[in-house]
């Protein structure tokens, strides 16, 4: 009977597993943490608040979008405390690496953002990588908002949004609306 049982639940994972099938042309390491995803509600006990680091990449992508160099720059300093913040000990093992690989270009891209108010082509260039980094850290972490990665072929590079509506942080007001949301990230 126990064989029966046993052989029932492999032909069950088996079935599952081949009516849903992934996309393999994602990259390795965001198909590998997307694997080892916890629901967000996990996320965010603790001193693990991947809530806070994603409100304060927000404000810092709205104030780009807006030109405003200077709430930009509080953002960045803002983001990069949140991130230093993040806690690990809630994380998984390939979670932990992925936050490893991630966390510290992460940091000092917004570090740089929020020491060089003023400078607004130099602000958008670090976002640019950070933006990246956010892509992936929450691919891997998880989320328990809806966001859109959206991208702007003037500037070739992505972005995430809390809504459809594009507002380009890279080319500001001059060209708000270009680009388009490339991807829905729930969790």
């Amino acid at each position: 009977m126990k064989l029966f049982i046993l052989m029932a639940a492999l032909t069950a994972t088996s079935l599952a597993a081949c009516s849903n099938p992934q996309n393999t042309s994602a990259k390795t390491t965001t198909s590998a943490v997307q694997s080892a995803q916890m629901p967000a509600s996990q996320t965010q006990n603790g001193s693990l608040s991947v809530k806070g680091v994603v409100m304060h990449y927000l404000h810092l992508k709205n104030a780009l979008a807006s030109d405003n160099t200077n709430e930009a720059a509080t953002a960045g300093g803002e983001l990069q405390n949140a991130l230093i913040a993040l806690g690990k000990e809630s994380m998984n093992a390939i979670q932990k690496k992925a936050y490893a690989d991630i966390a510290g270009d992460a940091e000092e891209n917004a570090a740089h953002i929020s020491k060089n108010a003023g400078n607004i082509k130099h602000q958008r260039e670090h976002f640019q990588s950070l933006s990246e980094d956010m892509y992936d850290l929450i691919k891997a972490l998880g989320t328990s908002q809806a966001l859109y990665k959206d991208y702007c072929p003037m500037a070739k590079a992505i972005w995430l949004s809390e809504t459809k509506d594009i507002k380009n942080p890279y080319l500001g007001k001059s060209m708000e609306t270009c680009g388009q949301v490339k991807e829905t990230i729930k969790q």
